[in-house]
């Protein structure tokens, strides 16, 4: 079973992201999730950073900024791992990261010809995307 850490270890490169605490939770600190995770998770999600710093709600300034920082804020960081949750689920429900991204990228008619990546932006287009995947995964097409 995937917890968030997995989650934590999808984004990150080479620096502790944060500190896991009781079972799931994790706490993100200051400092602790680096720019180079933007990068990284835009690679394997096949799109460019400043679409995935739009996902994240960063202006583009402030995503300068952050580059310049090294660093994302603690809320900054919770919205990227959300990104990163549900592509985590995507590939296991797809297989291989390729196929998930290519889901993800997509318009669909479930979404109102919007891509399931479009609406990670927020919490309620997260919960969509994820029930989406599990009635995919589970082969409720209708």
């Amino acid at each position: 079973m995937k917890t968030l850490t997995s989650t934590l270890e999808l984004v990150r490169t080479t620096r502790p992201a944060a500190r896991a605490s009781r079972g799931n939770l994790v706490e993100i600190r200051v400092r602790t999730v680096p720019w180079s995770a933007v990068e990284h998770l835009s690679a394997r999600l096949g799109v460019v950073p400043s679409e995935l710093v739009g996902l994240i709600g960063l202006a583009d300034r402030t995503a300068l900024r952050r580059q310049k920082e090294g660093f994302l804020k603690p809320d900054e960081a919770d919205r990227l791992l959300r990104v990163g949750r549900v592509f985590e689920e995507a590939v296991r429900v797809f297989g291989t990261e390729e196929k998930a991204a290519k889901w993800l990228s997509t318009p669909s008619v479930v979404f109102d010809r919007a891509t399931p990546l479009s609406l990670l932006d927020c919490d309620a287009g997260a919960q969509a995307v994820s029930e989406e995947l599990i009635r995919i995964d589970f082969g409720d097409f209708a």
